[in-house]
């Protein structure tokens, strides 16, 4: 199994050091970053060739899949390259900040038939599937997502432009958490700030973010968070789903379950980002995808939702999702 690396940072690093426990005969045949040193780097410690240009990566290698892990506004470009030669595809979220260039990911991938998963590596953890367990067919009343959380510790992401900010770039993993426990979303409405406690002249960024979510199901929520504290906050993540006299409260450590009986806890007993590679692996191992449960569709509809929140915050108006996509991947016809 060749697998192309592309991106050479924290989550490349990660999604390697999975692929060498989950697959022995997986091997990185070439990693790609805009660093020749981290490209360099990543190749020497998992192998390779390194690259700065992905384009003479994927001329000059055979490969059988590719590991989408550089900067947000790339990951569409580079997909839709990698789908053209037939790769499967592991891509970080978001799916890209431009929605339309995401779309065109997401038909090209199903057109070609490639294996496609989107990393949303909450819902393969031990926590989130029993939460969908205890929640089942109820239904949810309020969704609350909260993620505290200080300057990100990458020069990029201070950059709302390349990032998008906390709600795209962070707290879309409790968004799509939402959307697989209590429906798609139906309508958005945001308001940040910015400059209220991050006065570092490159920190082009929001500080605060209040968004109100409605599901198409019937619930409401929130979702709230901020760059603006320091390392060691221990208040997040969150993502909380009230139902008729229980609470299931899903976190990066597993899930809590209140009920008038008391209170039940199970731990994710392995890292965290172990399940999503494992789907992915398994998936283009065998031909069957049918455990990956975050598709570049699924991706597609959480990162639009995040974009609609940055919309709203912008223009001071809620944002119907329907209607925000159709305007988006087709700007013509919404005019």
């Amino acid at each position: 199994m060749r697998i192309g690396m592309f991106g050479a940072g924290r989550m490349a690093h990660i999604h390697a050091a999975h692929l060498r426990t989950l697959a022995p005969e997986a091997r990185i045949v070439a990693a790609c970053s805009r660093s020749g040193a981290r490209a360099e780097e990543m190749a020497a410690t998992w192998g390779g060739r390194a690259y700065t240009d992905y384009r003479r990566l994927l001329d000059e290698n055979e490969l059988d899949a590719a590991y989408i892990c550089t900067p947000t506004s790339l990951h569409a470009e580079i997909g839709l390259a990698c789908v053209a030669r037939g790769l499967h595809l592991f891509v970080e979220k978001p799916l890209d900040m431009n929605l339309a260039a995401a779309h065109r990911l997401v038909e090209a991938a199903a057109a070609q038939g490639v294996i496609a998963l989107t990393a949303f590596h909450w819902r393969y953890s031990q926590g989130f599937l029993r939460a969908r367990e205890l929640i089942g067919d109820d239904p949810v009343a309020l969704v609350a997502l909260r993620w505290y959380w200080t300057r990100p510790p990458i020069d990029w992401m201070w950059r709302r432009q390349e990032a998008g900010g906390q709600i795209v770039d962070q707290n879309i993993h409790l968004i799509d958490v939402s959307r697989a426990l209590a429906g798609n979303v139906e309508t958005v409405y945001a308001a940040y700030n910015s400059r209220q406690v991050n006065f570092e002249d490159d920190f082009d960024d929001w500080d605060g973010y209040a968004v109100t979510l409605r599901y198409e199901r019937g619930a409401v929520g929130t979702c709230a968070g901020t760059y603006g504290l320091f390392p060691e906050i221990q208040l997040g993540p969150v993502a909380d789903f009230a139902i008729r006299d229980r609470l299931v409260r899903v976190t990066d450590k597993g899930v809590l379950y209140y009920t008038p009986q008391g209170v039940e806890e199970w731990l994710n007993d392995e890292p965290f980002h172990l399940g999503v590679n494992r789907a992915f692996i398994e998936a283009v191992r065998t031909g069957d995808a049918s455990a990956i449960d975050t598709t570049l569709y699924d991706g597609f509809r959480s990162t639009a939702v995040a974009l609609a929140a940055n919309y709203s915050a912008e223009s001071g108006a809620p944002v119907t999702m329907n209607g925000f996509i159709a305007a988006s991947i087709n700007p013509e016809a919404a005019a």
